[in-house]
């Protein structure tokens, strides 16, 4: 079976039973996916306008049209905030104090003091991909192999 078809610009087409089968499915294929697109994209919206009204909420709440020239929330307040609206939190900055104890082996020296001042030079300590800006190394032992 052939079945034609003639475009507006008067182009014709002649498509074969297969080609219209896989045609047809593949428009049915993308009627589905254009449902699922439009359901989230209108969830996303419903998300959208509820962020809104939450900040506008929260601000509002918080100012006086009458004396207020500028609003003071609490941190924990604009973290709530974020945390309802599905945003990051703010973050702190905090100190974090420790000790690190390490071995290092196979070091090859002359001596000693030459093992020791190898590991001195050379240790460093990093976090997350940053380098700790304060930090000494004791040794407390040095073994000969």
């Amino acid at each position: 079976m052939e079945i034609i078809y003639t475009d507006k610009d008067g182009t014709t087409v002649k498509f074969t039973e297969e080609m219209a089968i896989a045609a047809i499915t593949e428009r049915d294929a993308l009627r589905v996916s254009l449902n699922d697109c439009q359901d989230r994209s209108t969830r996303y919206y419903g998300k959208l306008i509820t962020a809104r009204e939450q900040v506008f909420q929260f601000f509002n709440s918080r100012y006086n049209a009458d004396t207020d020239t500028a609003i003071e929330c609490e941190i924990d307040d604009v973290n709530e905030l974020l945390r309802n609206i599905g945003a990051e939190e703010l973050k702190r900055l905090w100190t974090v104090s420790g000790r690190i104890e390490f071995t290092v082996t196979d070091i090859e020296a002359n001596s000693e003091d030459d093992a020791r001042d190898q590991v001195e030079s050379n240790l460093s300590v990093e976090f997350d991909g940053n380098n700790v800006d304060d930090y000494s190394i004791e040794v407390n032992d040095i073994e000969q192999q």
